[in-house]
């Protein structure tokens, strides 16, 4: 046991307990004076910290229960701990201190397992705790392996059917024992008042109902009274293991009946609901592993009601921007019902009837819309349509998508030049009247990709406005004469409705340790923002614009800080949060391998994969580089979305014009083989890709079909499933 942490066993000598056998330690821990382990009080507030060095999670759900398991590198805890929540209660999961589980003077150390040996509670060490996901019969499962003396600990947790159940399976097997050792399990409530019922020891809270059990046949003892769950004495020899599965139950509401502890088939369910999802297999482990942290990882972030907190332990709040792309990872994940529950809550809770979209959770006046919104849903309708062939959704909400179409396009948004302005930027701070290019760029794709629906949406009358303004606001922002966003053969972030190019920014300072504080000179670019159009096509990738652009953006990469990553924007801008964003440079990932330069996406999927958060898909919205914003730096689930999207539609290369099905992977250079597994429409789409370069043909159910003079494969609109093995064009 580390410094600082006062286990119970340490308090037995006092009672004049001395040394006991297994069976009768059960008797004393029903002893009033007996307690789980602890930390230093002066420790606790410390687990209520989003961001501290070395610190990641893994999201999981059932049903209404989120659960957010802790991992640390440091010992001011134990290594591994879990946090509950409501997910359909996007405010709860704004602060830790909020959640089911979480104790004043103890935050929620109590959720740690003890491994008993030798009368002695191990809990898990930060620096001798490894972790990641793994999968238990197909099913996600946080992973953390640790050592109590010679035994070595696994422990598996994940999440079970949709009534707020999750498995906490471990293994301990004897790796260094030089006998058979007893060793008994311990679990733990929070503190208050429990009791036993059907085999659980539970705990009715206010909203919650928390409960632990053990499925099998295995000697334990619940001691209501500690509110503890004891498991043993297990007889471990050397060289052998054995496995005991803890249940660990969240009911949201509470007073539903128990369920049974003998799992039946719900290991079944679960494992047949997952094996629905889109997967990927390469011997690139970059790419599986990433994708699989992102699909894992998408569908514990979205409620079933389609309730999503877009910052965990940061916002506690929603955006329709942040939902419709995280929802477009989910749908190009294969997590296809979910993603419909997402868009539904969206129409009917975020978009209001005059077309305006909700900003953290409410209607901002029209100095301050963040245009961008509409083409972002519009655009993710269109992907589910579009992965789906269920277009339900845009009949059953034709007024509110049309008034959300429109809405850019209403006269006093804009001006001669065709193009939106208002104050308000992209990143969300209010500045002088000016044209914003993500604006411009996600109205471009919204109108696109509206003219895509227009059947659905009753609108077919409306298309050919709807093409002549996409048109208008494009050929603005890229070459009128005194208004454009771009200059010096480079895309702009910004530019006034005076005309002067917008180099520098003034917006209050969050903290007195912010570079909005601490500088006097504040520029504005290079902004992340201006990799968008490019990674949508908006602007040809392989133009001398997009390269010159991409190079600007690299002044963002390692600006002010070690390990790599892309700031949002120059960092002496920063009211805030400054250091590498992910979501960030996810945008500027997709933009560089669209441009084809794989060098640089490599570099930054890499980044991605390894920085903190990102070795267990629950990405950081940004790496503080300051002391005043490192406690609230939260869980973004955007970046997943981002994640998702990277691998499916610019690496793999499915993508959708119109409604053609579009084929043009783009692995990376001296990859191996990679096959793929998509869940489309009402089958699967299965990919069979031999290596890296152009494709010259590919065979789509058997039938040869030749790639376009543009390399790739365009499938007919009959296609409604099936097998493609591509055939390099190098052959």
């Amino acid at each position: 046991m580390n410094t600082g942490f006062v286990s119970s066993r340490q308090a037995w000598p006092l009672l004049g307990i001395g040394s006991l056998t297994a069976l009768t330690i059960l008797a004393a821990l029903a002893a009033p004076d007996a307690r789980p382990a602890t930390i230093d009080p002066a420790a606790a507030p410390l687990l209520k910290k989003s961001f501290v060095h070395g610190r990641e999670y893994f999201v999981l759900r059932s049903g209404r229960a989120m659960l957010i398991a802790q991992t640390d590198q440091t010992d001011v805890a134990p290594a591994f701990l879990y946090l509950l929540f409501d997910a359909q209660d996007n405010q709860q999961s704004a602060r830790k201190e909020r959640a089911y589980n979480f104790g004043d003077g103890q935050g929620f150390a109590r959720s740690g397992l003890e491994v008993l040996l030798g009368e002695f509670a191990f809990t898990a060490l930060g620096h001798q705790t490894q972790t990641r996901w793994v999968t238990c019969e197909g099913i996600p499962a946080a992973e953390a392996v640790w050592w109590a003396g010679g035994l070595r600990v696994t422990e598996r947790i994940l999440g079970l059917g949709s009534e707020g159940l999750f498995l906490r399976r471990v293994e301990l097997a004897s790796v260094n024992l030089g006998g058979p050792e007893p060793v008994r399990l311990r679990l733990w409530l929070p503190p208050g008042a429990c009791a036993v019922r059907d085999g659980w020891l539970l705990q009715e809270g206010k909203g919650c109902r928390l409960a632990l059990g053990a499925a099998g046949e295995r000697p334990m003892k619940a001691v209501p009274e500690l509110g503890c769950l004891d498991i043993g004495p297990l007889i471990v020899a050397p060289g052998e293991s054995l496995t005991v599965d803890t249940l660990l139950l969240a009911q949201i509401p509470p007073g539903q009946a128990l369920p049974a502890l003998d799992l039946g088939d719900t290991f079944q369910k679960a494992s047949a609901a997952w094996a629905g999802a889109s997967t990927i297999a390469t011997e690139d482990t970059t790419v599986r592993d990433i994708f699989d942290k992102a699909r894992f990882g998408l569908p514990a972030m979205v409620a079933d009601n389609g309730v999503m907190d877009a910052g965990i332990f940061e916002y506690g709040a929603q955006w329709v921007r942040d939902t419709s792309n995280t929802l477009l990872g989910l749908i190009h994940a294969g997590h296809f019902e979910l993603a419909r529950r997402g868009l539904s809550h969206v129409l009917e809770h975020m978009v209001n009837a005059e077309g305006n979209a909700m900003i953290a959770g409410a209607f901002d006046d029209p100095d301050r819309e963040q245009f961008d919104q509409m083409g972002e849903l519009i655009h993710a309708l269109k992907a589910y349509r579009d992965w789906t062939g269920d277009d339900s959704l845009l009949r059953e909400h034709r007024a509110e998508l049309l008034a959300l179409i429109e809405r850019p396009l209403r006269p006093e948004y804009r001006d001669a030049t065709g193009m939106l302005h208002n104050r308000r930027e992209f990143w969300e701070r209010t500045l002088d009247d000016a044209y914003e290019l993500a604006y411009q760029t996600y109205v471009v794709l919204g109108l696109h990709d509206a003219v895509a629906l227009a059947e659905p949406l009753g609108a077919q009358d409306r298309t050919d406005r709807w093409r002549a303004e996409a048109k208008r606001i494009h050929e603005a922002m890229l070459n009128h004469p005194t208004r454009s966003l771009v200059e010096g053969g480079r895309l702009i972030k910004r530019r006034s409705v005076s005309g002067d190019r917008v180099r520098t920014i003034r917006f209050p300072a969050s903290a007195a340790d912010v570079p909005l504080k601490t500088e006097r000179v504040n520029l504005a670019e290079p902004d992340a923002t201006m990799a968008l159009p490019i990674a949508f096509g908006v602007v040809d990738p392989g133009s001398a614009l997009a390269r010159d652009t991409l190079d600007e953006l690299e002044k963002l990469w390692n600006a002010r800080w070690f390990g790599g990553g892309y700031e949002r924007y120059h960092s002496s801008g920063q009211c805030d949060q400054p250091g590498p964003w992910t979501f960030a440079s996810c945008f500027i990932l997709r933009a560089q391998h669209e441009a084809g330069q794989f060098d640089r996406s490599r570099r930054t999927l890499e980044w991605l994969n390894t920085v903190q958060g990102g070795r267990t898909g629950s990405w950081f919205e940004e790496i503080p580089l300051v002391r005043s914003q490192a406690s609230t730096a939260g869980i973004i689930p955007w970046t997943s979305g981002e994640i998702s999207l990277f691998i499916v539609r610019h690496l793999l290369g499915v993508r959708f014009e119109e409604q053609t099905l579009v084929l043009k992977p783009a692995i990376y250079p001296n990859s191996p083989p990679l096959r793929a597994d998509l869940r489309f429409h009402q089958g699967r789409l299965r990919l069979d890709i031999p290596g890296a370069g152009p494709m010259g043909s590919a065979k789509v159910n058997g039938q040869l079909v030749a790639a376009d003079r543009d390399g790739a494969i365009r499938l007919p609109a009959a296609f409604a499933g099936g097998t493609v093995v591509f055939h390099s064009a190098l052959r």
